[in-house]
């Protein structure tokens, strides 16, 4: 799916996060960076969006940081791509738990990711000889994709990105799901956001921008900002694919997303069974 093809920038996400955060605290204290961050935030939140795109969606990376969680709703035009919803936390980075509901090649399954690990459920028990989760070896390109996937849901990082590395404008006001928001868009060059993640090898660099330019040379990102400056929506689709493959995500509630575990070592089936969920 798209989204997970764009989910290995995250290796870069937490360094954008902290230079933007040193930058608006302006002292260069790193000692007080976490607490600068939230109050950065609340200032954004109290101040409207900023008229800069960059400032604005560096803006919002703070207030979603403080949020630390919520409530996620993601489309995908392909069938064969999961897609659903539940809710997402992402107060650490390196660990962000996704749990999901929604249909995957035509079936209804669960989703669950926390961090490096990855969770397939259903609630047909008899598929499973009596169990409800199917633990995916991260290994695998499955189990990879899922915890890539959860990686993607983390609306800090996208948000850090775009105003790092992106050419944001302004589209416009529009109106999603009743709330008026600020629409905002990155266009980001492929083989650009690439070459700037450092901490990648290159081989990781070379297997990233191949995948990335599966949609295009260019990605187009869309932000939906509320006047509190927090992400209503998030979009992004390949120029050589369009709007109309776009992946969508939405986020609502936040701060208020319950509590993400892994399933119980009792209810865990064979890996051999997986197919059965598909079947």
């Amino acid at each position: 799916m798209r989204a997970v093809r764009l989910a290995s920038t995250v290796a870069t996400a937490a360094v954008l996060l902290a230079a933007l955060t040193a930058c608006g605290s302006g002292k260069g204290d790193n000692k007080a960076s976490a607490g600068d961050g939230k109050d950065a935030g609340a200032a954004a939140a109290a101040a409207g969006a900023p008229a800069d795109p960059k400032a604005a969606l560096a803006a919002a990376a703070l207030v979603m940081q403080k949020a630390g969680n919520g409530k996620v709703a993601m489309t995908s035009p392909d069938a064969s791509s999961p897609g659903g919803s539940g809710t997402a936390d992402w107060k650490d980075p390196a660990k962000v738990a996704l749990d999901v509901t929604g249909d995957m090649e035509g079936k209804k399954l669960k989703i669950r990711v926390i961090g490096a690990d990855a969770y397939i459920g259903s609630d047909d028990a008899a598929a499973l000889q009596g169990k409800h989760w199917i633990q995916v070896p991260n290994s695998e390109e499955m189990g990879g994709a899922f915890a890539v996937m959860g990686q993607m849901m983390n609306p800090v990082t996208q948000l850090t990105i775009a105003a790092a590395g992106g050419k944001p404008s302004k589209v416009g006001q529009e109106s999603v799901d009743g709330v008026q928001t600020t629409h905002l868009r990155a266009v980001e060059d492929t083989a650009t956001l690439v070459a700037g993640m450092t901490s990648l090898t290159p081989e990781q660099r070379q297997s990233v921008q191949k995948t990335l330019e599966e949609d295009g040379k260019t990605l187009t990102v869309d932000f939906w900002l509320n006047d509190k400056q927090e992400l209503v929506k998030y979009q992004e689709y390949g120029d050589s694919n369009g709007a109309s493959k776009a992946v969508t995500v939405k986020y609502s509630d936040l701060g208020k997303g319950g509590k993400v575990e892994a399933p119980a070592a009792g209810d865990l089936g064979s890996q051999a069974d997986l197919l059965k969920l598909f079947g």
